[in-house]
């Protein structure tokens, strides 16, 4: 039973707090999109603050099976009932948690936080673009229009001797979408979270939405990606060391959920051009092969994790 109520609570730990850490730092990010240095930040509606929070307890579930995977590793005893634990758990996650969070987000309404926004400049900031340096002495928001001065750039961190004063010229338009002003897309746009985490995150958001919409079948088609992570726990024993295991786990997470991620690109699980995979055979492939690496590991060969334990 203290084994149970252990990865019960681990489980639950793992969706609340990924949940709670995912909201603020995306609720962060949006923020971060509309503001313009010198102006009044736009705040987000209840409906768009519970879309997040839904998306990101959907999130935490996918990724909960990887804790208790390595909680296992940590903590052997009592395998058997770890095995049976974990694998209601990701039954939970998949068939129930996953798609009640989806659907509840989506009736929330949906955030398109790569749109590009259309706010104006403010005055008193200088702000790099195409070039040169600017700096608006007035802004006109309702022309779009500012005075001040232009200087011509040598590199990123020298100005030039030239420069030309601005009377009622446009506001300068960059390429900075999704961010209002130019001074925050400098600072953010380096971040891996901006340019790889939240548009895989969206993306799959949206092809996770569209499978569950689709009826049973569709979404037992995408669910087999968690069908994948479950079996997860065959490898728990590879090793005779705790962290070679661990990080067999890790990538075996990684791997799983880039190939899943990769389905929901577009590709279709053509192989060399010889064969086509699709998503759920791709799947049931890897969780049987993981399956019977852990059941042939767990008949001919001691739990290495064992040995570690007083």
């Amino acid at each position: 039973m203290k084994t149970i109520l252990s990865l019960v609570g681990l489980f639950l730990a793992v969706i609340i707090f990924g949940a709670f850490f995912g909201f603020c730092a995306t609720l962060l990010f949006i923020h971060a999109t509309d503001i313009v240095v010198g102006a009044d930040g736009v705040r987000l509606d209840m409906n768009q603050t519970l879309f997040l929070l839904f998306l990101w307890i959907g999130a935490s579930a996918v990724v909960s099976s990887v804790f208790t995977v390595v909680y296992s590793i940590r903590y052997p005893k009592n395998g058997v009932a770890r095995v049976i634990t974990h694998t209601i758990l990701c039954l939970l996650a998949w068939l129930v948690i996953i798609p009640l969070s989806l659907g509840f987000a989506d009736k929330a309404g949906e955030i398109e936080p790569m749109q590009p926004k259309d706010r104006p400049m403010t005055a008193n900031h200088f702000r790099p673009d195409d070039g040169k340096l600017y700096y608006y002495t007035s802004v006109n928001a309702a022309t779009k229009t500012a005075n001040g001065v232009a200087f011509t750039l040598d590199s990123l961190d020298n100005a030039s001797d030239e420069s030309r004063l601005l009377e009622n010229a446009p506001l300068i338009k960059s390429d900075i979408v999704p961010f209002s002003d130019v001074l925050i897309y400098n600072t953010l746009s380096r971040s891996k979270l901006v340019k790889i985490a939240l548009p895989a995150l969206h993306l799959n958001q949206q092809a996770a939405l569209t499978a569950l919409k689709g009826g049973v079948i569709s979404w037992l088609t995408f669910a087999s990606w968690g069908l994948a992570l479950c079996t997860l726990i065959g490898v728990r024993r590879l090793f005779h060391w705790r962290l070679l295991n661990f990080i067999a786990v890790q990538i075996g997470f990684i791997a799983i959920c880039a190939v899943n991620l990769y389905y929901s690109w577009g590709w279709n699980g053509n192989l060399f051009g010889a064969v086509t995979i699709p998503s759920w055979m791709m799947n049931c492939i890897i969780a049987a092969v993981l399956s019977c690496t852990g059941i042939l590991f767990s008949i001919f060969r001691p739990d290495p994790n064992m040995e570690h334990v007083e």
